[in-house]
């Protein structure tokens, strides 16, 4: 959500691009610069007749003396005086903005003629968003999604304030959103999503000293008919033992081959298959799916322009549960830094993109490299493994063809254009590593990130022919073309075996959700869980473990082009299976869809 912003562009030319008339209130404040000729910028006439909070505002640019192929960056001001880049340098030049906080913002655009052009001109323009609340009473209004709402509570003592939301009825079953920080003398804004259509619910907020004002109602409209939904078939009710509190499913399908903006893959159910939450690509204007669905209601995506890359695509954006885009970047920006630090240009943002504990995000590359291969000069695509700051500007790389070996192909798959197919990374609590999930090589390879100050060597290999001895009572114990590879505390890694090996050897072999306990001074892996999930994934997947214990995994690419959720007990016992109509990336059952940082009613 933003909350303190501002705006800003600039450009060259003979003579001063004329500002668009505005009535004095909404009029933005154009900062002075060093030489007026150089730019100009103009704000378009969607602005709105009354500028509240959780109106989208649509700003445009305009430029002289930048070329026909001028780029445009767009960025707002944080509350510590820092401008945050909201999209990066791109040929587009015009953003919608939504200011989630009352208040003058600063918004700046740099204009340049090229990716690689060292200096860039800039402007900066004022813009004040004003509170939704009269007096000292709540208000509720509806958002372009119509399974959303914007919460917006009046000025109030404290620190610290969630909203809880329940569907109205003679039982309420309060789910909370994320707490925000009170900012004194102002109201506080929340998205709250996680709601079925055309339904009623009530809504209140709750303090930090557990005061809880009186409920206000809201009623959902309905799905639009523009776009196509997915369905979703419960395979398996839930059974005992079933973590009833994680009662939300974030899908993250896939269309593959499909080529429709409107179909609809990022998505939420209820354990019932009911729609309670999605993602829009025609409103958003957005190909593309989601990677991970993040603390506090923001969603990780790739989209844009799809590459030959398999499931590779050339932006990463970062949205809001309202649709709102929050950062975005582009591959050319991205390999424009990386030209710059000496590291190979990628192809495309594929497979990962997450958020690290310090708020940086990683995200995977493919990069191309001619080897000798067998005698011959030969292409192969390898990955990078890339850090964005907040700004989404590269600050660490991790190229593998400078530590892994190319004449090693994955067996049953010896592909030299796709000989790594790097699908997930994780962060180990532990030490500050990365966890890379390989696909074709069969391994999970630990490499030193050290937090930032890690040369990237490679520490270990885990998996057939690596560096650890498994302890397991089954004769085939390792995973093989495994998906989602990712800690869960400083020794644990839960894997989606997608078992592609097993599978070629003996046709009637499951897909199977592991969980492994790693000892590093030992270089053991035990097995504890291994579960057979009834059916065969031949690529897709993901691993979650649940509060409670259990086990929930994605068997996401199934013959008939169908994905399922899937929960198990510890035992490896199923107890509960909702299938997509779709192929399914990943999947995570949730509380809510705030995921971490929630209060417990």
């Amino acid at each position: 959500m933003w909350r303190f912003v501002t705006a800003a562009c600039k450009k060259r030319g003979v003579a001063p691009w004329p500002l668009v008339r505005r009535s004095l209130k909404l009029q933005p404040r154009l900062k002075p610069l060093e030489d007026r000729r150089l730019l100009s910028v103009t704000l378009v006439d969607t602005v709105p007749a009354v500028p509240y909070v959780g109106t989208p505002v649509i700003w445009t640019a305009k430029s002289r003396g930048h070329g026909a192929h001028a780029l445009y960056r767009f960025s707002v001001e944080m509350p510590n005086g820092q401008f945050q880049v909201v999209r990066d340098f791109d040929p587009g030049s015009s953003i919608a903005w939504d200011p989630m906080q009352e208040g003058t913002y600063e918004i700046r655009c740099d204009v340049k003629t090229s990716y690689s052009a060292r200096k860039s001109e800039a402007v900066t323009k004022s813009y004040t968003a004003q509170t939704r609340v009269v007096g000292n009473v709540a208000v509720v209004s509806s958002m372009a999604n119509p399974l959303v709402a914007l919460y917006s509570a009046p000025p109030s003592p404290g620190s610290s304030m969630y909203v809880q939301f329940a569907q109205q009825g003679p039982t309420l079953n309060w789910r909370n959103t994320s707490p925000l920080p009170i900012v004194a003398g102002e109201s506080t804004n929340f998205i709250v999503a996680g709601m079925l259509p055309n339904t009623t619910y009530l809504m209140r907020h709750v303090l930090s000293d557990g005061a809880v004002s009186a409920p206000l109602s809201f009623t959902t409209g309905s799905l639009p008919t523009n776009v196509q939904f997915p369905t979703f078939t419960v395979r398996q009710t839930p059974a005992v033992g079933t973590d009833l509190t994680q009662n939300i499913i974030f899908h993250a399908g896939i269309n593959k081959g499909k080529a429709q903006l409107n179909t609809v893959n990022t998505v939420a159910t209820d354990l019932n298959g009911s729609v309670v939450w999605y993602y829009d690509p025609v409103a958003n204007g957005f190909r593309g799916y989601a990677q991970n669905l993040e603390p506090g209601g923001t969603v990780m995506m790739l989209g844009g322009t799809p590459t030959a890359v398999a499931g590779g695509y050339d932006r990463l954006r970062q949205v809001d549960l309202a649709g709102n885009t929050l950062r975005e970047t582009n591959i050319n920006a991205v390999n424009a830094r990386l030209a710059a630090m000496h590291q190979p240009k990628i192809l495309d943002f594929d497979h990962e993109a997450k958020l690290l504990p310090n708020g940086d995000t990683v995200v995977i590359g493919s990069t191309p490299k001619i080897v000798n291969y067998k005698g011959r000069a030969t292409r192969f695509i390898g990955d990078e493994v890339i850090v964005l700051d907040q700004n989404l500007q590269p600050v660490w790389v991790w190229n593998a063809f400078r530590w892994l070996n190319t004449n090693r192909l994955g067996f049953d798959h010896p592909i030299p254009a796709d000989w790594l197919h790097a699908n997930s990374v994780s962060y180990s609590p532990q030490d500050g590593n990365l966890l890379v999930s390989l696909r074709t090589q069969d391994w999970g390879i630990k490499i030193d990130y050290a937090n930032g100050t890690g040369d990237g060597h490679i520490l270990w290999k885990l998996g057939a022919g690596g560096n650890f001895t498994p302890i397991s009572n089954s004769t085939q114990p390792w995973f093989s073309h495994q998906h989602d590879m990712h800690y869960i505390n400083n020794d644990t890694v839960l894997v989606f075996d997608d078992g592609n090996t097993r599978q070629a050897a003996d046709p009637t072999a499951h897909s199977r959700g592991q969980e492994w306990i790693l000892n590093e001074q030992n270089m053991t892996a035990t097995l504890v869980v291994n579960a057979d999930l009834g059916n065969y994934s031949s690529f897709l997947g993901s691993s979650e473990m649940l509060p409670n214990g259990n086990l929930a995994f994605t068997s996401g690419g199934l013959l008939d082009g169908t994905g399922q959720s899937i929960e198990v007990l510890p035992t490896g016992t199923t107890v509960y299976v909702q299938q997509m109509s779709e192929l399914e990336y990943r999947s995570y059952f949730e509380k809510s869809l705030y995921s971490a940082g929630i209060l417990d009613s």
